[in-house]
């Protein structure tokens, strides 16, 4: 008998056990064709109270080596799937795996005339057991916000009714979606409905008259993080418009501050049925 199917001293079952940080190339179909993706994968099973520890080189064994760069390309989803089945395959004592992947994507963003391809981070993960599982995909991406108060106050004090200036902040905000199927949505979908939510979105390469034009574009819509945190809710609902009401969608925003020493942030999520879908057809263009 192997020492990991020993008993342990203090019988207690553990949740997840298994690696963080594992590499592998895949390729991937997007809408610019077929694009190499490096994930950083996270890889665990449950094991049983009665077993000391579990057989962790499984878990490598898990990966699988036939859609690996250069080979067959598919989605990051169609990747995890195939660990999830050979996880619990593998470790016949597990009632439960979980699989995530991490990556950067470049997405192209467009607004106001701009158009570039933006990187934006990527988390999709499946957990559960062979017969029930939970599907989740988490863009996050930058952008900007103007201060409506700040800007209301400054107006006042001016006495103008011209566009007043205000304190801005960069924001990272995080949108996901999660179901009980493989219900795939593209990440450049997500992306484009996070980055609408901002007062605008970042840009890497910004020349003088497009910064300007963009910090312009950004007073004249003044958001709290809380706007930004509702209308990322209201872009994720309508892309989750066709899928199962049992979906789940979050929003979480962290807001940078510029003139405070600490930072701000606003959090939501729920059922999809809790949120109303309306103004979908150009929300997320």
């Amino acid at each position: 008998m192997e020492i990991q199917d020993t008993k342990p001293d203090y019988t207690i079952p553990i949740n997840r056990v298994g690696f963080k940080g594992l590499w592998r190339r895949v390729l991937i179909d997007s809408p610019l064709g077929v694009v190499p993706l490096d994930l950083e994968i996270n890889a665990y099973v449950e094991i049983p109270e009665y077993k000391k520890g579990a057989h962790l080189s499984r878990n490598v064994e898990a990966l699988p080596e036939d859609i690996e760069f250069p080979m067959e390309a598919n989605s990051i989803e169609y990747y995890l799937e195939k660990v999830h089945k050979s996880l619990l395959k593998l470790h016949t004592y597990a009632k439960s795996a979980r699989v995530e992947a991490k990556t950067k994507y470049g997405v192209e963003i467009q607004f106001n005339g701009l158009k570039e391809l933006e990187p934006v981070e990527v988390l999709v993960s499946i957990d559960g057991n062979s017969e029930r599982k939970r599907w989740s995909i988490t863009v996050g991406v930058y952008g900007m916000t103007v201060c409506p108060s700040a800007q209301k106050t400054i107006s006042n004090i001016i006495s103008s009714d011209n566009l007043s200036p205000s304190h801005s902040q960069k924001v990272l905000l995080y949108g996901t979606i999660e179901t009980e199927e493989n219900h795939i949505v593209r990440i450049e979908d997500i992306a484009r409905c996070l980055s609408n939510a901002f007062s605008a979105p970042s840009f890497t390469l910004l020349k003088r008259m497009q910064e300007a034009n963009l910090v312009i574009s950004a007073h004249k819509n003044p958001k709290f993080v809380e706007d930004v945190v509702r209308d990322a809710i209201r872009g994720l609902r309508c892309l989750s418009i066709s899928l199962p009401e049992s979906t789940v969608i979050r929003a979480e925003a962290i807001s940078l501050e510029s003139i405070h020493p600490h930072n701000v942030y606003a959090y939501t999520e729920g059922n999809i049925k809790s949120f109303p879908a309306y103004n979908c057809e150009d929300l997320c263009k």
